[in-house]
């Protein structure tokens, strides 16, 4: 009876744990399977692999678009720096060549109009009997000769001038380059991002445990097919198993949060397990249900009804398997301590 009124007992106890259920978003066929029900894996473990054979060969052919891409960007990019260099020196080069041909236009008037005064002196000379008649000729060849002379070097400007023009239009040879290599980058960032996304796919194929933990259930064998969005696994952390243990509502009001809790499990008799109240549920198991017994006929029968609650316990030195039934002994809150939360 003493221990009755100290404690709170309840054999409607087991061992609960967070499973993991591992799942895949790639259908195809089982081609290896590294591990068996029961066993331990670290997280990152391989548990099954799917043939992934397509999804190798598609980002083979993706990495091979980039790599094709990026010896375009870099043939372009020799390519560009060859125009500049070409461009830059022949725009200079026709520059100067219109320049001088100018600075010879300019030459060549200056000696015609030379030569026009002098022929215009030897006429006035002439015409007053002073020098013969081939001095006036010979200043008129001359005269004829520097009008040549401005002839030919007004040819030769307009000629450097359109050469000049060319090479501009020429050098414009570099935007288009550019142009074109700014498409190509562009195609390179699309085919990169096709490789990325492949390599998640490739990954997916290989499907590897999340936790540190056991190997509960394996729902495929080797050769089968998998699908999309089923669970393949299921897997738990033997650390982190705790009691849920449910209290009739008639003794809930004795058990409070951080009371001290001697759990006895069927699966490991005769081992010392100690626990600790952390939750208690603000409803009923009935109410808790995904599917509620309605009362159909209309008789009421009265039925105490329990609360599940949760204690954490300290697994080291045995192996608490989830599901394994257990008894619990919670010690009871002394008169005047808080209503349990």
């Amino acid at each position: 009876m003493a221990d009755r009124a100290a404690y709170v007992s309840t054999a409607d106890a087991r061992i609960a744990a967070d499973m993991i259920a591992v799942a895949t978003d790639i259908s195809g066929r089982i081609t290896s399977k590294p591990v068996s029900s029961g066993d331990a894996v670290k997280a990152g473990d391989v548990l099954y692999t799917i043939d992934d054979r397509e999804a190798v060969f598609a980002l083979e052919e993706y990495e091979a678009d980039a790599a094709r891409l990026e010896a375009e960007i870099a043939r372009e990019e020799a390519r560009i720096g060859l125009a500049s260099s070409k461009a830059g020196s022949e725009v200079a080069a026709r520059r100067a060549g219109a320049q001088s041909a100018t600075a010879s236009v300019e030459a060549a008037k200056s000696d015609y109009e030379t030569a026009e005064r002098e022929y215009e002196r030897t006429q006035g000379l002439f015409n007053r009997g002073l020098v013969p008649q081939s001095a006036l000729d010979q200043a008129k060849n001359a005269m004829d000769t520097a009008a040549q002379a401005v002839r030919r070097a007004e040819a030769d400007r307009e000629t450097a001038v359109a050469d000049q023009r060319t090479a501009s239009i020429q050098g414009q040879e570099v935007s288009l380059i550019e142009h074109d290599l700014a498409v190509l980058r562009a195609a390179l960032e699309q085919a990169e991002a096709r490789v990325e996304a492949q390599k998640v796919v490739v990954e997916h194929h290989t499907i590897r445990s999340p936790i540190d933990g056991v190997v509960d259930e394996l729902f495929y064998d080797l050769g089968e097919h998998s699908l999309r969005g089923f669970r393949m696994a299921l897997l738990h952390d033997p650390d982190a198993v705790w009691v849920s243990a449910n209290i009739k509502e008639t003794d809930i009001r004795n058990v409070a949060i951080g009371a001290d809790v001697r759990v006895h499990a069927d699966s490991e008799p005769g081992k010392r397990i100690t626990g600790e109240v952390t939750r208690i549920h603000d409803a009923t198991m009935a109410e808790a249900a995904m599917m509620p017994n309605p009362n159909a006929n209309g008789v009421f029968t009265k039925i105490t009804q329990r609360i599940t609650v949760r204690i954490d316990v300290d697994p080291a030195g045995v192996r608490l398997r989830p599901g394994t039934m257990v008894r619990v002994r919670i010690k009871k809150q002394k008169p005047g301590e808080g209503a349990a939360a």
